[in-house]
């Protein structure tokens, strides 16, 4: 060895930090919303540490390696690091915990990123048992192509050999996360190296109750369980970290409620933490600071509004019923971690204009029933990254494909495009655990009828609201019980007209006492001056009265006619919340 490849070597492995241990107050208990993860952690990695011998006795191996993936934000670093601690608290021994992005193992000089990864595993072999942890894997180990250059290539080739090592040198377990599995080279992906892959979902409805409770359970004023239940259906499509930034959020907010001036006062305030309650209005305020992961990343999932759920929640109800009885186990939480010979393939064909709410609100309605599972959409959206979406989509099991607006965009792809997607869809064959989810205003493409209607697919016509909707609907909005409803509304112009015009007589024809004989001509312009805004704001409160029953005349033809389609329901809602919140003077009834 040259001099100057020994003294990279002897920089590389003092550069190596020392090993920190892993902290005991994380463990799996400020996990929350990962039960099926701990889980198998605990049969993957603990068992074979605490019961080595079993082993050792069957002349088997104990799997080395497991592969976090998924969304970010979802508790892949959490977990790695929950677990080092977790095996501390079993006994069997001090445990090391190495953290590394992927990024922080090259270097500018050939060869020192290979010697630089090296000296780690030969640092974690000594202070066994140990977890090295490569966030950010892929840009680690990505795929080996003609398009990277040799430095990547000769990367991957060390970590793969220096995993085939850790056959003989129980105690060292490695750890890898990634966004993207599809870009982690193959090779890496098999028994004996990476053994396990643990799915991260967004969590559900159940998951984020955990998490939630995890992040309040030491504060001295608890949460109910009924607002923790409500903050859980507010937050659909919250990662785990958004959820973390909520609830800091609404502590801040609680803050600076109880004190206003905080911002204003240059010194250090004095403030009693005890004395802090946070309440429900704090964390709906912060949530209007929040943009979800989801949202950012253009993820389609979230409930059906209040307004819109008379009109489409018997569709909604229809299609998710449809799934539950012929593919139940897409709408399990658990059905990534469910052992069983029941995963086939499922295909579901949406047909409906957008003027019915289909795309808008019913399918990321449904997409919210399958949060669980990772989502690939196809749309007019994502031209550029279709081909991403195809590989991803032939990688991940199990998962939900989407074609939205397929007969919309599908002429305006190109032909090799066309036929990679069908090629891919073709190749979900009926023990695949994907579901196929599209939507179309009239038919699907003629290259797709061989996928849709030669295999088991469910035919869904959406439908126009029925009378019993539309009148669930509309009638709140007329006779209901708050200050919108169109006959409060009208009973409050009338009454003001009639304040109003009874003020005005009492104003003109009160005599004045003190000066009776005498009428200065100011006063007469300003009664006159009085009289005529009087009259106006009447006339206007006239005309606001005949606009509302308009409204209601328009609501007897809506009643009488078998058609109405959600998107000009939603829209004459709005209208009729905006004609009956703006009058003339500008104050609100």
């Amino acid at each position: 060895m040259s001099l100057l490849n020994q003294k990279n070597e002897s920089r590389l492995l003092r550069k190596v930090p020392k090993c920190t241990a892993a902290k005991d107050v994380l463990d799996f208990s400020k996990v929350g919303g990962l039960r099926h993860h701990i889980k198998t952690l605990r049969e993957a990695i603990i068992f074979p540490l605490l019961h080595g011998h079993i082993f050792s006795h069957f002349n088997i191996k104990a799997p080395r390696g497991v592969l976090f993936y998924g969304p970010p934000g979802t508790g892949k670093t959490l977990v790695a690091g929950a677990l080092a601690a977790e095996i501390n608290r079993e006994g069997i021994g001090k445990v090391t915990f190495f953290h590394r992005k992927g990024a922080d193992m090259l270097e500018k000089w050939v060869g020192a990123s290979e010697n630089r990864l090296r000296a780690l595993f030969e640092k974690a072999t000594k202070c066994r048992p140990s977890i090295i942890f490569f966030d950010e894997i892929d840009g680690l180990a990505p795929i080996r192509s003609d398009k990277n250059d040799h430095i990547h290539s000769s990367l991957v080739a060390t970590l793969l050999a220096l995993m085939d090592g850790l056959d003989t040198k129980p105690g060292v377990i490695v750890i890898g996360a990634t966004n993207r599995i599809e870009a982690v080279d193959p090779a890496l992906r098999r028994p004996g190296r990476f053994d396990k892959e643990l799915y991260f979902p967004l969590p559900g409805v159940e998951a984020r109750k955990g998490i939630i409770e995890v992040h309040t359970g030491s504060w001295n004023h608890q949460l109910t369980q009924k607002f923790i239940d409500k903050l859980a259906d507010l937050t659909v499509g919250f990662c785990g970290a958004d959820i973390q930034a909520l609830c800091s959020g609404a502590v801040l907010c609680c803050v600076k409620r109880q004190y206003p001036k905080i911002n204003n006062i240059a010194s250090k305030v004095k403030i009693e933490a005890e004395s802090l309650k946070v309440e429900e209005s704090d964390f709906l305020e912060a949530k209007m600071n929040i943009v979800p992961s989801t949202v950012r990343q253009g993820h389609r999932m979230r409930n059906l509004s209040h307004i819109i759920t008379p009109l489409l929640k018997r569709q909604q109800n229809r299609v998710i019923r449809y799934i539950q009885l012929l593919w139940p186990h897409f709408l399990q939480e658990c059905y990534k971690y469910t052992l069983g010979e029941n995963r086939y393939a499922g295909r579901v064909l949406l047909i409906g204009s957008n003027f019915q709410g289909l795309n808008t609100h019913l399918m990321p309605s449904v997409l919210k029933h399958l949060e669980h599972l990772p989502t690939f959409v196809f749309d007019s959206k994502i031209f550029d990254k279709m081909e991403t979406n195809l590989a991803s989509a032939q990688s991940v099991f199990p998962a939900v494909i989407l074609l939205s607006r397929i007969d919309e965009w599908w002429d305006y792809i190109d032909d090799c495009v066309q036929h990679s997607i069908v090629s891919t869809l073709e190749d979900i064959h009926a023990g695949l655990p994907v579901l196929t989810i599209a939507s179309c205003t009239t038919d699907i493409p003629l290259r797709l009828h061989n996928f849709f209607y030669n295999n088991s697919t469910i035919l869904i016509k959406i439908d126009d609201p029925n009378d019993a909707e539309r009148e669930h609907f509309l009638a709140p909005l007329f006779f209901g019980d708050k200050c919108l409803s169109l006959h409060r509304v009208l009973e409050n112009c009338k009454r003001s007209a009639k304040k109003a015009a009874k003020s005005e007589g009492e104003t003109i024809t009160k005599p004045n006492k003190e000066n009776s004989e005498e009428i200065k001509i100011e006063e007469v312009h300003s009664l006159t001056n009085g009289k005529r805004k009087i009259e106006d704001h009447t006339m206007s409160n006239q005309a606001l009265v005949k606009k509302i029953k308009l409204c209601e005349n328009k609501f007897g033809s809506y009643q009488s006619k078998s058609y109405i389609n959600t998107e000009k329901a939603v829209a004459y809602h709005f209208f009729l919340q905006k004609c009956s919140t703006q009058n003339p003077d500008g104050r609100h009834w």
